[in-house]
C-alpha cells in the first residue's frame, strides 16, 4: 500500500483491496494518512469517476472494456475516515441508489461474455451496492 500511495502506476482492484484493508486496520492515524495519498494518487491516475454525469468522457482502465467505469462507491463502501475519496466532491450514495433497476437489482458494468455472467455477477454487485447504501444510512426500497 505505501508503494501504491507513492505513486506506483495500480489498477481500480489493488486500490479496492487496499482499501478494504485501510478500513479495518487498528492503528486509525497510519490509516488515515495512506488512504489520503491514495486517494490522491487515485484522482492522479483517473481510476475513478467522481463526476457520473461525465462518465461518456472520461478514459477507462487498461485492459477494461468502453464504459467499465469505476465510481465513488466502488471505493468508499464505508464512510468515514479513512477517507481514499473525498467524500464532498462525489454524488454518493445517490448515484449509486439512481443505479437500481426496475427488478431491484443493480446492474454490472464489464463485458458479458456469456448470458450466465449476469445471472452470476448480479447478485454479487446488488449486495454490494445494498451494504454500501446501508452504510450511508440510506432507505433500502
Amino acid at each position: 500500500m505505501e508503494r501504491l500511495a507513492d505513486g506506483a502506476p495500480t489498477h481500480p482492484y489493488e486500490v479496492m483491496a487496499a482499501i478494504t484493508f485501510l478500513d479495518c486496520v487498528p492503528d486509525r492515524q497510519r490509516a488515515g494518512a495512506v488512504a489520503e495519498r491514495l486517494g490522491a494518487r487515485v484522482r492522479e491516475q483517473r481510476l475513478v469517476v467522481l463526476d457520473p454525469r461525465e462518465a461518456a468522457d472520461h478514459p477507462v482502465p487498461a485492459g477494461y472494456g468502453p464504459g467499465e467505469h469505476h465510481f465513488a462507491h466502488d471505493f468508499a463502501r464505508l464512510p468515514g475516515p479513512p477517507v481514499v475519496l473525498r467524500r464532498g466532491d462525489v454524488g454518493l450514495p445517490d448515484h449509486l441508489a439512481a443505479a437500481q433497476q426496475e427488478d431491484g437489482g443493480w446492474p454490472i458494468n464489464w463485458p458479458q461474455w456469456a448470458p450466465g455472467t449476469a445471472l452470476e455477477c448480479r447478485p454479487m454487485v446488488t449486495i454490494d451496492a445494498l451494504l454500501t447504501l446501508r452504510a450511508y444510512g440510506r432507505e433500502i426500497d
